[in-house]
């Protein structure tokens, strides 16, 4: 297996990875036009399964080397969502992959919590994982899979307090630090700016609702647009 030196936050691997991500989502902005309406079935199969693959691979590579994954982080979960997205195209289950892998997989594409530099396996299904997810999310939203509201911000972001109060307690009782509520993580990140612990937690609660409403501020603009202005 390729090793490399540690990972350099905005370092050359991290920019290109950064280009790549902003130049798929920006095709598919381009694109979604003739996207729309078309037979798309297998594709979101096969991405599908590739996410599934790749996380699979990342559970064996643990084992083999004696150390058991559970994927209980909140990307975990928006990966698992963003399958069963791709699989079935549930509105619902779309509406909440979108929110919590933009808010969640995007986020950790720009501050990874990752200590391996390219070409180190890690690096690669890190990334291969987090953009995946947010090419995957962005699809969706462009094919007309997610048609968030208000409302259901605020539902996105209770189910994410439903998560945190879960992981919180597991972090409680194994030591663990699902969703990052035990201690912030090793690299820079966005938590840095929210003070110490447990004081960050509030700032986290509040940076990822005005997140949520960010990513729902194209689709009321949309239907502002449509409605005419009024």
């Amino acid at each position: 297996m390729p090793h490399a030196g540690g990972f350099t936050l905005w370092g050359p691997d991290h920019l290109t990875v950064l280009g790549l991500t902003a130049g798929g989502i920006a095709g598919l902005v381009m694109t979604h036009r003739r996207l729309r309406g078309r037979s798309d079935q297998r594709l979101r199969h096969v991405v599908a399964a590739a996410l599934v693959a790749n996380e699979l691979s990342a559970w064996a590579v643990s084992a083999v080397h004696g150390v058991v994954r559970v994927p209980l982080q909140l990307c975990d979960l928006a990966l698992g969502l963003t399958v069963w997205a791709l699989l079935t195209a549930r509105p619902t289950v779309s509406e909440v992959a979108y929110f919590w892998g933009m808010a969640g997989s995007l986020q950790a594409i720009l501050t990874p919590d990752l200590r391996q530099g390219f070409p180190d396996y890690w690096w690669v299904k890190f990334f291969l994982t987090h953009c995946g997810v947010v090419l995957s999310v962005v699809y969706l939203a462009l094919t007309a899979r997610v048609a968030p509201t208000g409302p259901s911000v605020w539902r996105v972001w209770a189910l994410a307090n439903v998560y945190a109060a879960i992981a919180g307690l597991i972090n409680w009782g194994f030591g663990t630090n699902y969703g990052y509520l035990a201690h912030k993580p090793s690299q820079p990140s966005l938590l840095d700016y929210f003070g110490p612990w447990p004081w960050y937690i509030v700032g986290l609660e509040a940076a990822a609702l005005c997140s949520f409403y960010l990513y729902y501020a194209p689709f009321a603009l949309a239907q502002r647009f449509r409605s005419g202005g009024r």
